[in-house]
Parts: structure tokens; sequence; C-alpha cells
């Protein structure tokens, strides 16, 4: 009898060890996903020239995320423009005024925002039977919002550099 509780004890604990392991699996795999989406942003703008650059507006923007991500945002369970969105962010960098009035460099910022399912807030109670609250094929997780950013710099004669932040 006391070998049976020993052994339940240790499954069920092997049991909350999966679960949590593919978490983290899942949450490294959209960390992942959000750095390759904003290097990708970025490497856009670089092959840019610059007038095409200046001409940014200053004003935060929607972006629609690259249609080769679609795949790849699937298979980590979000869906684009509902749980996963891309601004831009664009400002002007005044070391020192030119003579022509016009910025020779600007600060671009990408700011991924992606929500992982689950509920909004933990429950009071347990639901379902204690088979559903031991398996990981239906969590009830709460909620959370990831924020990954990248910013760039773009110079009028060729300078860039780029910083990444999560």
């Amino acid at each position: 009898m006391m070998a049976s509780v020993i052994l339940v004890v240790g499954f069920m604990g092997m049991i909350q060890a999966v679960t949590i392991g593919s978490e983290m699996m899942a949450t490294a795999r959209r960390q992942t996903l959000a750095a390759q989406i904003l290097e990708h942003e970025i490497g856009k703008l670089r092959l840019t020239d610059w007038t095409t650059i200046s001409s940014l507006p200053t004003t935060s923007a929607t972006i629609t995320i690259d249609s080769q991500f679609d795949q790849a945002i699937a298979a980590c369970g979000l869906i684009k423009a509902t749980n996963i969105t891309l601004t831009r962010t664009t400002t002007n960098i005044d070391i020192e005024t030119p003579p022509d009035g016009i910025t020779d460099l600007k600060e671009v910022t990408f700011t991924l925002t992606w929500t992982k399912g689950g509920t909004s807030n933990a429950a009071p109670a347990a639901t379902g039977s204690w088979l559903d609250n031991l398996a990981f094929y239906n969590p009830s997780s709460i909620a959370r919002t990831y924020t990954r950013k990248s910013t760039a710099l773009f110079g009028k004669y060729g300078l860039n550099l780029s910083t990444q932040r999560s």
C-alpha cells in the first residue's frame, strides 16, 4: 500500500515536470520566432535606400508580419494580428541641425507583442475530473503577454546599428 502511494506521488511529479517542460519549450520557441521576425524587419530596412527610410512616419504604426512566418506562427499556437502584433516607431535623431534641415539619422524601433493563451485569472478551484487536472493536454494556465523590441539606427550615409531587448 505504501509503495503504491509513493509511485502515485512520483508519477504525479513526473507529469507536472513534463507539463512545465513543455510550456518552457513553447515559450522558448515563441521567443526565437520573435527574434527572427524582428531581425527580418531590420534586414528589410537595411536593403532600402535612404529616401524610403527618411520618409517613414514618426508615429507608431502596425506592420503586417511577413507571410513567410505564417506557418511558424501557427505552429507556435499564435494567430497573426489577433494575439501577435508587430509595430514600428520611427524617431528623428538630431545631433545637430544640418544645413538643409533634413535629419541625417533615424531610429527605428520594432516591437513584437504576443499573448499566450489561457484564462485572465486563476481559477479559485480546480474543475473537471482528477485526471483532467493532471493531464497536460487540458491546461488551465493564466494568459501572459510578452514583448520583444529591436531598435536600429539608420544614417543617410550608410551608418546602421541595431540592438535587441526582450
